[in-house]
């Protein structure tokens, strides 16, 4: 027997059957793992192998000519058998969306579709011209008269492929990225033989590739990008001190990534001009841009920065002079104000009108408006806070980021009592939960006001205790936790003021 028709019994007997049952246990084990590439190895068993040993069956062993129509129909059938199984194996490596296993290459979606059309087109004409020999020479003039006129009709479209094409090569964007082109910006969503999809905050455009092609486009990443709004006060606010208090605006905000800063932006003729920056999503930057600017207004109440126009101005005739001169506007005395508060609270009832007179001498009124942090975990406590408006709320996080309750805050209730041991930061956050209005008395002049009556530092003590256990509880933690006694503060007798009770 000629050798080479054994080896064609041995490939067709015992090859075929054996490569069957490989891939079938292959495609077995990858639909466990619900591998794409399992229908792939599934349509080469089905649909190629059968026709494909059929194939050389009639031409090795039954010596049927290529040219029977019989060979043809078959070779057909196989090549048809590809292109199904190759476009399965397409979808099994290439993929437009997130990419499910690591070795998928992922592509936009018009690449992927180039990729379909080619082996499509590429096997058919191989079965039209290789197998069928099917001349296509004398159908060249018609087909060159027929391209023109369908390239002058499809003008606009062809040039939406090919800037498609082009876009897809110099990789300007990809799809999940924030872009901006002619002053639009969204995210890219799609990028299709036609269009880009791109979608922004209740919007959502398709871009044609040929016009997107000739724009500018700005590229931001898949990630936040720095946003920023601006404000401006008079040159009687230092930047020394807006600076800070902008930068601590965008605390509490959860769209916000990262921390924000601020920096002069230019001098004006009558105004300091700045520039809040933070990281932010762009889709949710328009709630964020609107929570910082409710919250400037509550910023420049709280620390009593000035318009760098004047809303109103009272003028006055110099009597020497006989012209006009201008009278500034008097700040309102909130003192006296202050003074009768801080003596009906119980927290002061051991203090005397001249302790109570000091502490309303250094105390001041401070503005938060609803959501904004007025202490923070994690911070030293700036003084002694009471609710004089509203209601807040003293919270705690959790390993996993999780907010506990601590302690509801309602009208004169005290908080950040860490102040009084210097270095010591706050265990909780205290939040407003609505427009509220706090007093702040600065922590030297609650230490000095410990140090000189013992009756009120041990009332506070006793507060202090208070909230400490409404902290373990929150925690969990059910053992006691002394407070630092070596930062306490001093009383009269050179003694610290002890916790325990």
């Amino acid at each position: 027997m000629d050798k080479s028709l054994l080896g064609w019994l041995l490939l067709l007997g015992l090859g075929f059957p054996l490569f069957g049952i490989l891939l079938d246990e292959a495609a077995s084990r990858l639909e466990r793992k619900q591998h794409p590439l399992a229908v792939a190895l599934r349509q080469v068993r089905e649909y190629v192998l059968p026709p494909l040993a059929a194939i050389l069956v009639m031409r090795q062993l039954l010596s049927v000519a290529g040219k029977d129509s019989w060979a043809r129909f078959v070779e057909t059938l196989t090549w048809v058998a590809v292109i199904v199984a190759g476009l399965s194996l397409i979808n099994a490596l290439l993929t437009t969306k997130k990419q499910p296993i690591k070795w998928q290459i992922h592509v936009p979606s018009l690449f992927f579709q180039v990729a379909r059309g080619v082996v499509i087109l590429g096997i058919g004409y191989h079965i039209l011209n290789g197998v069928w020999s099917i001349n296509f020479t004398g159908l060249g003039s018609s087909v060159g008269i027929a391209s023109a006129v369908i390239a002058l009709a499809l003008q606009d479209t062809l040039s939406n492929l090919v800037s498609g094409l082009l876009l897809l090569f110099a990789k300007p964007f990809r799809t999940g990225d924030w872009i901006e082109h002619d002053g639009k910006q969204g995210r890219v969503l799609e990028q299709n033989w036609w269009s880009v999809t791109i979608a922004g905050p209740g919007w959502k455009l398709n871009v044609p590739n040929g016009v997107l092609s000739k724009a500018k486009i700005i590229n931001y990443g898949q990630g936040a990008i720095f946003k920023s709004i601006s404000v401006s006060f008079s040159y009687d606010d230092s930047p020394n001190q807006v600076i800070p208090a902008l930068s601590s605006l965008v605390k509490g905000i959860d769209g916000i990534e990262d921390e924000g800063f601020a920096a002069v932006s230019s001098y004006g003729d009558s105004s300091i001009t700045y520039d809040l920056y933070y990281k932010v999503l762009p889709e949710k930057n328009f709630g964020v841009s609107g929570e910082l600017k409710s919250r400037l207004y509550y910023l420049t109440k709280r620390y009593g920065f000035t318009s760098p126009y004047p809303i109103a101005v009272q003028y006055n005739v110099d009597a020497k002079l006989g012209i006009p001169s201008q009278i500034p506007q008097v700040v309102e005395n909130r003192q006296q104000e202050l003074i009768t508060y801080l003596r009906s609270l119980p927290y002061f009832l051991t203090l005397n009108d001249n302790q109570i007179e000091k502490l309303a001498e250094r105390a001041r009124f401070k503005a938060y408006g609803q959501g904004e942090l007025i202490v923070q975990e994690g911070k030293e406590d700036e003084g002694l806070y009471i609710m004089f408006k509203g209601t807040g709320q003293a919270y705690l996080k959790d390993e996993q980021g999780n907010r506990k309750v601590v302690d509801e805050l309602e009208l004169n209730e005290a908080f950040g009592e860490m102040a009084i041991f210097p270095g010591e930061l706050s265990p909780v956050s205290a939040i407003a939960k609505e427009d509220v209005e706090v007093v702040v008395i600065p922590a030297q002049e609650i230490i000095e006001a410990i140090e000189s009556n013992n009756k009120f530092a041990s009332e506070l003590i006793e507060y202090i205790e208070d909230r400490k256990k409404l902290i373990r509880l929150a925690k969990g933690i059910k053992e006691d936790v002394n407070l630092p006694i070596n930062n306490l503060p001093i009383n009269n007798n050179g003694r610290r003021v002890q916790v325990g009770r």
